[in-house]
């Protein structure tokens, strides 16, 4: 019976030259094993902080729209503000610094670590403090004591506007951020359209109009 040349060759071959092939195939396993061990470390380590900093920005957000109240209460306040200011002419209201982006500022470094369906609504939120921010300090200095008081209102309205957009934002972002780690990105992304088209839907026509 002739015999197989392949498995002629392989008993030809040096002992040593298997020992070579297989300790390489070893060492070649060992990489590929580690390798992947590495990544699915890595990939644990970053969703572990992934939460950890979808969960402060969730308290901070949170934090800051129980102070803010709700647009509506914002307007309340506003309204007695207003009146006084009309009242009196020389009245200026004391408005205070806006707390709510201390922890932000201290995260913003590896803001990229969030999923696009929430870094968005946490950036727009912190933008819009910062922007308030930069309004109050404009309207606790000397220019605003010394405009108008038509003038004055007129800001004060803005700020007030602006507080409302920033509760809007509050609400928009801790929603996603719930949705994401009760479901993943599908459903913030879910969450985000609907939001999103409940937004852009036109007005149902009045009876009258018909």
């Amino acid at each position: 019976m002739t015999s197989n040349p392949v498995i002629t060759w392989i008993w030809s071959v040096d002992a040593r030259i298997w020992q070579a092939v297989i300790a390489g195939a070893f060492v070649s396993a060992g990489w590929v094993f580690n390798g992947w061990q590495n990544r699915r470390d890595a990939a644990r380590l970053r969703a572990e902080r992934l939460r950890d900093v979808h969960r402060a920005l969730y308290a901070e957000i949170g934090s800051t729209m129980a102070n803010l109240g709700s647009p509506a209460a914002l307007e309340q306040n506003a309204e007695g503000i207003m009146q006084r200011m009309s009242d009196d002419a020389g009245f200026v209201p004391f408005i205070p610094h806006e707390p709510g982006d201390h922890l932000y500022d201290a995260v913003v470094a590896e803001i990229h670590i969030l999923p696009r369906c929430t870094i968005d609504p946490v950036v727009a939120f912190y933008s819009q403090i910062k922007a308030i921010s930069a309004l109050i300090e404009d309207m606790r200095g000397n220019t605003f004591k010394a405009m108008g008081q038509t003038r004055r209102m007129g800001m004060y309205r803005d700020y007030i506007a602006m507080k409302q957009q920033l509760f809007e934002y509050g609400l928009f972002a801790t929603s996603m951020i719930k949705a994401y780690a009760e479901g993943g990105a599908d459903a913030a992304e879910t969450l985000a359209r609907k939001i999103n088209s409940r937004a852009v839907a036109p007005s149902a026509p009045s009876p009258e109009s018909e």
